[in-house]
């Protein structure tokens, strides 16, 4: 039973901030002390993220141990427990959409747990630090392809220049039912199997570098 009279109950949940929380706010002034700088809770981004790199391709989320449902700290208020259920669980899935959105548009995807920032904050902060270094010396991306399917396989290519990401694409203009190249091998196979000189993946990585669509 709720030790709280539902008046009360509606009173504390209330109160609860959905932005610029004291876990936030910390966490961001950890991030403009080791120099980066950011954008936050832009809602021209999906899910409304609460940090955004936009020339890294980066968005961070902090994720409140019971907003999302935290397993080790999510505990849900006695009364209306059905429609608390249905809301966490919807959050839930509503994180695994924006994470997907993120992935198929080739960003990178941060979620940090409230109790791992109050308590691992150097450590992560390390991570990210980390990560957007890497990024800033980054020259090309590798092509990212969802099967070994060749026909009919539109390839794209991302290259990342000066900090600035293009993407070029094409489509396989000899496709098999496989393709043979294994990844990583050269594109010999293309012209001894394929019978073809090029091969869609060099076509898009040439698009890119030709700054055909910047993103």
């Amino acid at each position: 039973m709720d030790i709280f009279s539902k008046k009360k109950r509606s009173e504390i949940m209330s109160a609860v901030k959905s932005k610029d929380t004291k876990m936030e706010i910390a966490f961001r002034k950890d991030l403009w002390k080791n120099g980066l700088r950011y954008r936050k809770n832009s809602a021209k981004y999906f899910g409304k993220p609460d940090i955004v790199f936009k020339k890294y391709r980066t968005v961070i989320f902090l994720d409140s141990c019971f907003w999302h449902g935290c397993k080790k700290h999510g505990t849900l208020p006695a009364t209306r427990r059905d429609f608390w259920e249905k809301k966490i669980s919807r959050n839930k899935e509503r994180d695994e959409e924006v994470n997907l959105y993120y992935k198929k548009i080739y960003w990178k995807v941060f979620r940090l747990w409230e109790h791992d920032i109050e308590k691992n904050l150097d450590k992560i902060m390390a991570k990210i630090t980390d990560f957007l270094n890497n990024k800033k010396n980054e020259t090309e991306i590798k092509l990212q392809i969802d099967s070994r399917k060749c026909a009919k396989r539109h390839v794209i290519a991302i290259i990342e220049k000066n900090g600035k990401c293009y993407v070029g694409s094409d489509w396989c203009h000899n496709p098999q039912k496989v393709c043979p190249r294994l990844p990583g091998e050269d594109y010999s196979k293309c012209k001894t199997i394929c019978k073809q000189d090029g091969h869609a993946e060099l076509d898009a990585i040439k698009n890119a570098k030709g700054d055909t669509k910047a993103v």
